[in-house]
């Protein structure tokens, strides 16, 4: 069934869907689309079902938001449909979507109209409430399913981690990113969480969690008084402590990155080297027990693929980094990381031997002290790791200069906090920073 190479990806999450998974998968055998299916631990036959079908099958950590994550990853196609596995598309639902794929611009995401299977009136209620929100509001609940090109879903950062409302988080930055547009056509979805505890009481429910969460009350809370529907199973709860571990990266483009390694070994040269530093700190970094993503540079669909094909997809998410110097483009990234981790640490990719056990080493340091940096031997740091946003850490720091630690240190100490340092590192700039295996290939 599953179909890759497709310009399309359906990201399915599942838990415990053995009676609805079937029918979902049917209505999209007409789909020329690849198909992944990204189970959280189900213990029905979920997970045999998608198999016999011949998805794709995938297993990640609970929780809508982080399956979703884990189906992007693990695809290439440039354009996502995001459904629930206990959605419904009949024939006019896919040729929307056709339609809507034939000329679709990057900026474009797309879902169908809300609708709730049974009769009773509550439930066109619900519908037509439903409607006046997304009127109102431009939100459309997840239950709709969502088109959206990569370039998109990347600039927006994709699903935030996050136990619930993962899809107000990822619609909210795509309505500031790009232009919505509705479907023509109904997508069909369970009414089972609201008929679990009655349609009126499920319906304000969602109600009263919506107006929470636009008040700012964490999703962790939300979370807990969110009550499963029948047959999930306790919704996610977050690990107490999420971390996460950025890679700041350049696309290798001669001209544009190791200059000054350039100027002394050549340009080729530099590239070649530079490549080899960015892949060994990746594949040092993978599989670590944080979430490991790369911020990358320039923006734009080109730079995902060049980047993707030097630092690889497996278990490494790709955003791309904001405007502005080194230290707003990091401070962006740690404001978008502390959305969804307690801990973040970034580090660069021309660091000969950083690896898992410095990453721990910071974290460790972290739960003493609220700042850890990485002293490099050039007058810079090769690593920052916090608990808190500290945006006064990267303002008026004379960036690529040899007072770049001595500055930080400076605003730390203004700023009444702690920092810890690990053990110096060199990073690559020349060719005396080289190391001598790299210069002989």
């Amino acid at each position: 069934m599953t179909r890759a190479g497709s310009s399309l990806t359906v990201v399915i999450p599942t838990l415990n869907e053995a009676e609805r998974l079937p029918r979902l998968l049917s209505d999209l055998e007409g789909l020329d689309a690849e198909i992944v299916v990204v189970d959280g631990g189900s213990e029905d036959a979920t997970v045999d079902i998608a198999v016999e079908r011949g998805v794709r099958v995938l297993e990640a950590e609970r929780g809508r938001g982080l399956q979703f994550r884990a189906g992007v990853a693990a695809s290439d196609s440039p354009w996502l449909f995001f459904l629930h596995a206990d959605s419904r598309l009949d024939p006019s639902a896919l040729t929307a979507l056709r339609t809507f794929l034939e000329d679709a611009r990057p900026d474009d995401f797309a879902h169908y109209r809300f609708a709730l299977e049974g009769a009773g009136r509550l439930h066109r209620l619900i519908e037509f409430g439903q409607g006046l929100r997304e009127a109102r509001l431009g939100l459309p609940y997840g239950d709709q399913g969502l088109v959206v090109s990569r370039a998109l879903y990347e600039r927006a950062s994709g699903y935030p981690a996050w136990p619930i409302m993962e899809d107000v988080g990822l619609v909210d930055r795509l309505g500031r990113l790009g232009r919505r547009v509705v479907l023509p056509a109904r997508l069909v979805t369970s009414s089972r969480r609201y008929d679990a505890h009655g349609v009126l009481l499920g319906w304000l429910r969602n109600l009263t969690l919506i107006a929470l969460f636009r008040l700012h009350v964490p999703v962790e809370r939300l979370a807990r008084w969110y009550a499963p529907h029948r047959g999930e199973g306790p919704r996610a709860q977050p690990p107490r402590n999420r971390r996460a571990v950025v890679v700041f990266a350049k696309a290798p483009i001669e001209g544009q990155a190791k200059t000054r390694l350039a100027a002394e070994v050549g340009a080729p040269s530099a590239m070649r080297i530079y490549r080899a530093l960015g892949r060994a700190t990746m594949d040092a970094l993978r599989g670590g027990p944080y979430r490991l993503i790369a911020y990358v540079d320039p923006p734009g669909p080109e730079t995902l693929g060049i980047m993707s094909e030097w630092l690889g997809r497996d278990g490494v998410e790709y955003r791309f980094q904001s405007t502005g110097d080194l230290g707003a483009r990091m401070a962006s990234a740690f404001d978008e990381c502390f959305e969804e981790a307690d801990d973040v640490c970034i580090v660069g990719t021309d660091i000969p031997d950083i690896d898992q056990d410095t990453i721990r080493a910071a974290f460790d340091e972290l739960v003493e002290k609220g700042v850890v940096l990485g002293p490099a031997t050039d007058g810079g740091y090769y690593l920052v790791a916090m608990r808190k946003r500290h945006p006064e850490l990267f303002t008026g720091i004379a960036w690529s200069t040899a007072s770049v630690l001595e500055s930080t240190l400076a605003r730390a100490s203004e700023s009444g906090l702690e920092v810890a340092l690990l053990e110096p590192k060199t990073d690559v700039d020349t060719r005396a920073d080289v190391p001598a295996s790299l210069l002989r290939e």
